[in-house]
């Protein structure tokens, strides 16, 4: 599976077929451009497959809609799109991932879990969280998905942000100051 689809696909493209690995979905973290806009280059790669959303983000890949009216950047839209509901895996090949829904950064923020691995998007940062100023964010609801979701979590899962480098829910627990 590959998590969010970003502007520089080609570099997933490569390692996958690299790796000989066959791709049996995408999974979206949310449907912000930078995280959706390699879509259309990774399904013409890997061919038709099932792009996973939250169902509060499912319109803005299957309708094209952007995800933040102030900035105008359309979704790629995809031929299958199925739902990441939080409590059910998801499973393609050989991966089962676990659904947590940490929204607030956006409507169907997810973060997506498998082992240790915790692919949190854009909700949870080494040492910082996602905004929550745009106007369909919500702050608290992000605190509060951070909180009740990811903090409970074993403190050596390995949180792997949409952006910057790796750390762990240990650490953000206790250095991230938005904590």
């Amino acid at each position: 599976m590959i998590i969010d689809a970003n502007f520089e696909p080609e570099a997933m493209i490569e390692v996958a077929r690299r790796r000989g690995a066959r791709v049996r979905a995408i999974l979206l973290t949310h449907t912000d451009g930078d995280h959706v806009a390699g879509l259309p280059a990774l399904l013409e790669a890997f061919g038709p497959l099932p792009v996973a959303v939250h169902p509060a983000e499912r319109e803005m890949i299957t309708e094209g809609k952007p995800l933040r009216a102030n900035l105008p950047f359309p979704s790629p839209s995809a031929p299958e799109v199925v739902d990441l509901v939080e409590g059910l895996p998801f499973s393609a090949g050989t991966l089962t991932f676990s659904v947590l829904h940490t929204p607030g950064h956006s409507p169907g923020g997810v973060t997506l879990a498998i082992g240790q691995l915790l692919f949190t998007g854009d909700a949870l940062f080494a040492g910082s969280i996602g905004r929550s100023d745009f106007a369909n964010s919500d702050g608290a609801a992000l605190l509060e998905g951070i909180r009740s979701q990811l903090l409970p979590l074993p403190e050596d899962s390995v949180v792997l942000a949409g952006h910057g480098p790796a750390s762990t829910i240990g650490r953000e627990k206790q250095y991230n100051p938005f904590l």
